[in-house]
């Protein structure tokens, strides 16, 4: 705070690097990297041999806060699918019903449960309010399998206001505090068992990951 002026934040990891003391904070939930020494602070990312150093780590403590988090983000599934009777992944996919780019991944998504065997596992984050949001609600409130969620049968029916239950609205609200709290900004973001975050629908980088 001597060198740079900065909102109130959470130091949660310290390390030495190259001779700078390492310093990530949680700013409202975003992982602000900076470097510091005594007479300076330096704001941005290190590289060495062509590896994001600070990404690695920030990719790293962004994976542990999924651990801590997880169960809740099991206690907020609103609908899942399982390939087989053992699946040896895990996908969470934090995804809006009308986010045309969650749209694209959901058209593959299963595909990529089958052939990876993985038990997908959707949470619904809307950032399109309110129409996301009521159509995650209804989706909740109908309870749809996956099958009948991708299909998109049920909102050609126009009956979303028939389907605006406690329960949905509940999970919605927590769900959605849930992802911030995750430090998720847009949809789809997916997760992996282990933690490992895709951001958008790059479903070549989710296979890679699963690989």
């Amino acid at each position: 705070r001597k060198h740079v002026p900065i909102p109130p934040a959470e130091i949660i990891s310290m390390r030495p690097v190259h001779g700078l003391c390492e310093i990530i904070l949680d700013i409202n939930g975003e992982y602000t990297p900076v470097y510091a020494t005594k007479n300076f602070v330096i704001a941005g990312e290190v590289f060495e041999n062509r590896t994001q150093v600070t990404q690695n780590k920030i990719s790293e403590l962004k994976a542990k806060q999924f651990g801590k988090l997880k169960s809740q983000v099991e206690n907020l599934v609103a609908m899942s699918y399982r390939p087989s009777k053992n699946p040896q992944h895990t996908i969470y996919m934090f995804t809006d019903p009308v986010c045309p780019f969650c749209g694209r991944a959901e058209s593959q998504i299963k595909q990529v449960a089958d052939k990876f065997n993985a038990e997908l596992k959707v949470i619904f984050f809307p950032v399109h309010i309110p129409v996301g949001r009521d159509k995650a609600i209804e989706a909740i409130c109908r309870k749809l399998t996956l099958e009948q969620y991708l299909k998109k049968d049920w909102e050609r029916e126009n009956k979303t206001d028939d389907y605006q239950c406690e329960r949905g609205k509940k999970i919605v609200n927590e769900s959605s505090t849930l992802a911030r709290k995750l430090g998720i900004r847009g949809v789809p973001t997916f997760f992996t068992g282990n933690g490992k975050r895709i951001v958008g629908a790059n479903m070549r980088q989710l296979e890679s990951v699963l690989k």
